[in-house]
């Protein structure tokens, strides 16, 4: 792909989520996700069918780490576990809204994260894909604030 036809991000917003609750993580960065979604200009019916990626490999690292601790488990969570499980969890709180569509949660760079969403729109045919992305600013933390950062792009 050429520099020209890479998908630039728009409409950026940053928020942190002060202390992330092991038990309501997910909820606390959908929220953040379904008010993005809400405050976007494009129509109703555009947004309620926007391709959505959840980008967060520390988080996820940090989720099945605490959760093999709070178990007392004998064999360490797998990141897998918790992406598959807890990370498509972010997009309840959207679905309780309207969206319908098409999502992923992913362990990967950033350009790759943006390339998923192109696939994602390519196969969907639904132009509005959005990058949701959470980044870990403590991780020793019991309860670590997470830096969330969403954008937006019409892809085709």
């Amino acid at each position: 792909m050429r520099d020209e036809d890479k998908p630039r991000l728009g409409q950026i917003r940053r928020e942190t989520v002060a202390a992330l609750d092991f038990l309501r993580w997910h909820s606390q960065i959908g929220k953040v996700l379904s008010r993005y979604l809400l405050e976007l200009p494009e129509p109703e019916a555009e947004r309620n069918a926007a391709n959505i990626v959840f980008r967060s490999p520390e988080v996820i690292d940090w989720a099945a780490a605490t959760y093999a601790l709070a178990e007392h488990e004998e064999r360490p969570t797998l990141p897998t576990e918790v992406l598959n499980a807890d990370g498509c969890r972010v997009f309840g709180n959207g679905t309780k809204r309207g969206w319908r569509g098409a999502a992923l949660a992913v362990c990967c760079e950033h350009e790759m994260a943006l390339d998923v969403l192109a696939a994602l729109a390519d196969g969907t045919g639904e132009p509005l894909c959005v990058l949701l992305e959470a980044e870990l600013s403590t991780f020793a933390a019991a309860q670590p604030a997470v830096r969330v950062t969403i954008g937006s792009f019409r892809h085709g």
